[in-house]
């Protein structure tokens, strides 16, 4: 009697049968060279997503980004969005610039990442993304982000301090992942009790 219960719960009990596991990734950075003023310009830089992510058979439970945004700038304020693809044709070396009038076909279903925020001449911003985007990242070698960005504010300093740039630094995803037990049915099934 005993053994026909183990048996019918069983099928029950497998779904259960998984590792559940907290990751985080190792800090990457990317700097976003700024490259307009009152008139958004998009950049988009290709991120190579660290080996511990990549070829995974897990299911994703939770994803989310931290990073921190820094505007080294003694002089403007750069306001900026960001948007997170699976698509893209920037390669780690080479950004690639964009205007509103010749946008990649895939920016609009690029999901924001960042809405649009400024930032302050010597400023450094904690950031915290949730993204259902980030989920489909993991497994990817290679993801792409693009940024929107324009100075906005002049105020005292250099107006000749180059290059602009926005830096993303401290980029880690945090991932909670499961990962089944596969070919425990057998072990668990009726014959093999």
């Amino acid at each position: 009697m005993k053994r026909a219960l183990l048996a019918l719960l069983c099928p029950l009990m497998l779904p259960a049968c998984s590792a559940e596991l907290a990751v985080d990734t190792p800090p990457q950075e990317v700097t976003i060279p700024v490259t307009s003023v009152a008139r958004a310009i998009h950049v988009e830089v290709a991120v190579d997503m660290p080996e511990e992510t990549q070829n995974l058979d897990v299911n994703v439970k939770e994803i989310s980004a931290d990073l921190t945004v820094i505007n080294p700038s003694k002089a403007f304020t750069l306001r900026s969005t960001a948007r997170l693809s699976l698509t893209g044709t920037a390669t780690p070396d080479a950004p690639k610039f964009y205007s509103d009038s010749n946008l990649p076909a895939y920016y609009h279903t690029a999901e924001v990442l960042l809405p649009q925020m400024d930032f302050a001449p010597v400023s450094s911003t904690p950031v915290h993304a949730d993204s259902p985007t980030l989920r489909n990242a993991i497994g990817k070698e290679r993801i792409w982000i693009i940024v929107s960005n324009t100075v906005t504010d002049a105020g005292l300093g250099n107006p000749l301090e180059l290059p602009l740039e926005l830096r993303l630094e401290d980029i880690i995803l945090h991932a909670t992942v499961s990962k089944p037990f596969e070919g425990l049915e057998g072990m668990l099934g009726p014959s093999g009790l």
